[in-house]
Order: structure tokens, then C-alpha cells, then sequence
């Protein structure tokens, strides 16, 4: 349920920027998130959707993009994706797992389209 607390952070930041910029309406808010941030878009989009109510996001939509998993290995440097569910982190070309985690655990707010 840390959708709804991330989600609450989403529409705080989103309204905030439609005021700056004096918006009489939320469109739509587009969102990256990393493969293991845990978020599960299904249920952000519905947690917006109640706490949006009332408000100028009331009718937004959320969008998601899913950004997959890399990691570097520090025995022969390759960088490779992670693909597996659950992950399993180890280089896909020598087979160690003394990796770098690269991305996948991000979550940010793209852009904000407000009329």
C-alpha cells in the first residue's frame, strides 16, 4: 500500500506545479519507474484517482513507464539487463555476481501536462 503515500506525493507535486503555472487543469501526469521500486501501477493509478478528487487533477491520467534492470559487473565490466522474475544478479557473461546496480530502482515524474 506505499502506493498511496507515493501517490499523495504525486498529486501534491502535480497541483503545486499547475499553480506556479497558473493551469486550470491537470491532463495528465507521465511517470518512470524502475523495475524493482516496487510500485505497481494498477493500483497507483487507482489510489489517484480517489485522492485526486476535487481537486484540478480530479480527471488526470497517470502513465507509467517501466524501466528495466541493469547491472555492471566488477569482474569483466559488461553491463547487463536484468530480465529474470525474480531478479537474479549476476553478469550474463561471466556469471558473477559482484554486480553494480545501475538503474531500476527509480521513480520520477516525467512531465506534467496541465491546460
Amino acid at each position: 500500500m506505499h502506493e498511496l503515500s507515493i501517490m499523495e506525493n504525486v498529486l501534491d507535486i502535480s497541483v503545486d506545479y499547475a499553480e506556479k503555472n497558473h493551469a486550470s487543469k491537470i491532463v495528465q501526469i507521465n511517470i518512470t519507474s524502475g523495475a524493482l521500486s516496487n510500485i505497481i501501477p494498477k493500483w497507483a493509478q487507482l489510489f489517484f484517482r480517489m485522492i485526486s478528487k476535487d481537486t484540478i487533477a480530479e480527471e488526470a491520467s497517470v502513465e507509467f513507464e517501466i524501466l528495466p534492470v541493469f547491472v555492471k559487473c566488477r569482474e569483466c565490466e559488461n553491463i547487463s539487463k536484468i530480465e529474470s522474475d525474480p531478479p537474479s544478479f549476476v553478469c550474463k557473461d561471466c556469471g558473477s555476481d559482484a554486480v553494480t546496480l545501475l538503474s531500476g530502482r527509480e521513480f520520477q515524474i516525467k512531465s506534467i501536462e496541465i491546460i
